[in-house]
């Protein structure tokens, strides 16, 4: 009795473009830096942030103050040039308006006191709120662009507002008001100085993964088949006979 052997099992060749994608994974690790333990762990809110000008919170008590003497003057006018509101009403509206002024002016005033900032080696860190404190980190890594604004009041003050715009978004990702114009400059200058540092390990990891061995060896074979290609047709044409 006959046994047929066998059959070789043929092995399974990977696509060229899974292997690419392999060794570029390969090549390409994740760069987190160091783990760090729980003990190592730095909370929010013991972040060493430093506050904004102490002309900017001046800044916005004299434009809060100036818009509830505005306000109440054209209250008043109103309610006295008007003869279907006696002058009782009006005269008893204004303690309780001149109140409610007052409160959010406070407030006003005690939010942009609460406003700091920190430039740290990896993130530039913003917080601000009242009761509901926000915090936001920007690494340098996704820093796309940093703009400097002044309108009319804070020229007077020599105040700036820094925005910092990330990769692909529309709307700046911090804005922190009332910094010094001189110190807003540098900063800028800073932060775009680090987001080119951060930008360019990526860049030349890109060019390494260009030059990874797999790239050129595929590219070495297309050619290699190209050549012979182009060999078989021009045997072809010369064994062809000419009438």
């Amino acid at each position: 009795m006959k046994i047929d052997s066998p059959q070789k099992s043929q092995p399974i060749v990977a696509p060229a473009s899974e292997l690419k994608n392999e060794s570029a994974a390969e090549l390409t690790p994740y760069q987190h830096g160091h783990i760090l333990r729980p003990a190592q762990y730095i909370p929010l809110s013991r972040l060493a942030l430093q506050g904004v000008d102490a002309n900017y919170p001046k800044l916005l008590l004299i434009i809060s103050i100036t818009i509830t003497v505005l306000i109440t003057l054209v209250i008043t006018i109103f309610g006295l040039i008007n003869p279907d509101i006696p002058t009782s009403v009006t005269l008893s509206i204004l303690p309780g308006y001149a109140l409610l002024a007052v409160i959010i002016i406070k407030l006003i005033h005690t939010k942009a006191k609460r406003i700091a900032y920190g430039v740290f080696e990896h993130e530039l860190v913003l917080r601000e709120g009242l009761f509901w404190v926000s915090t936001t980190a920007l690494p340098y890594t996704r820093l796309q662009h940093v703009n400097l604004s002044q309108g009319p009041a804070e020229r007077k003050f020599n105040l700036v507002s820094l925005k910092c715009f990330s990769a692909g978004s529309g709307v700046a990702e911090i804005d922190l008001p009332g910094l010094n114009a001189e110190l807003a400059e540098h900063l800028r200058q800073h932060l775009l100085a680090k987001a080119a540092a951060s930008h360019q390990p990526m860049a030349e990891q890109h060019n390494i993964d260009n030059d990874s061995p797999l790239e050129n060896d595929t590219q070495h074979t297309a050619d290699v088949e190209h050549q012979l290609t182009t060999s078989k047709a021009k045997t072809s044409n010369e064994d062809t006979p000419h009438g």
